[in-house]
């Protein structure tokens, strides 16, 4: 699964972290990218961590930059992409993806250890512009060019792409399959493509949506968006 949050900030500029785990808990995903996760120093004191735990206790967070927020007074909290999942995690380093003058970005990248195997996964939130994109796409090809081809991988995120034939992306066909796109943006009426899944090596894709419930548009401007994955074996 992966989902903009939007920083557990509702339709009505409260900070809710719980309502967000709510539609977490609901979907029971067993692996899940987040991204504009909002996390206080300590994770031990973290709402939305602490919501989760009972359900994906294993989480990987390396932020981008730190950011007050008015609906957190007193509060400097991390922001970023955030991995969750059922099973343990193994960090990697993080790629970096900043473009010169924009907001600092970078894809989170982890090891996952599934009772099939191991599965990588990288979470990312990709820039607005189209210069922007496109060099971001060209880091994640490369990075990608160095993992053997045959290990499974998901590339999951927000790619601020809405253009199904956009050549930002270019770089990434050759290395990945783009599961089909479903429109996840914004939440109330979703019209754009933001939200998209890519993966490689031995992955079959058994259904795919984005996540249509009254609740969500009022806890966030995006959609999740959901597949069901199988790993064959080899």
């Amino acid at each position: 699964m992966t989902w903009n949050i939007h920083s557990c900030i509702d339709h009505r500029g409260r900070y809710t972290p719980e309502r967000t785990a709510r539609v977490l808990r609901l979907l029971a995903p067993d692996v899940v990218a987040l991204q504009e996760a909002n996390l206080v120093a300590e994770p031990a004191d973290d709402r939305l961590l602490r919501a989760l735990a009972p359900i994906l206790p294993h989480w990987l967070f390396a932020p981008t930059h730190e950011r007050g927020c008015l609906q957190r007074p007193g509060e400097v909290t991390g922001f970023g992409n955030l991995i969750m999942s059922r099973w343990p995690i193994h960090p990697e380093d993080p790629l970096e993806l900043s473009h010169v003058g924009r907001e600092p970005r970078q894809a989170l990248r982890a090891r996952l250890d599934l009772p099939e195997g191991e599965l990588h996964c990288w979470a990312v939130h990709l820039g607005l512009g189209l210069a922007e994109r496109r060099e971001q796409g060209r880091r994640l090809a490369a990075a990608l060019a160095d993992l053997p081809d045959d290990e499974p991988l998901l590339l999951a995120g927000d790619f601020n792409e809405w253009l199904p034939r956009a050549r930002s992306l270019g770089a990434l066909h050759p290395y990945l399959t783009r599961l089909p796109t479903r429109r996840t943006f914004p939440a109330g009426r979703p019209l754009l493509p933001l939200d998209q899944i890519w993966m490689r090596g031995p992955l079959r894709a058994q259904a795919l949506k984005a996540v249509r419930d009254p609740i969500v548009p009022r806890i966030s401007d995006h959609l999740p968006l959901v597949a069901d994955l199988t790993i064959e074996a080899r």
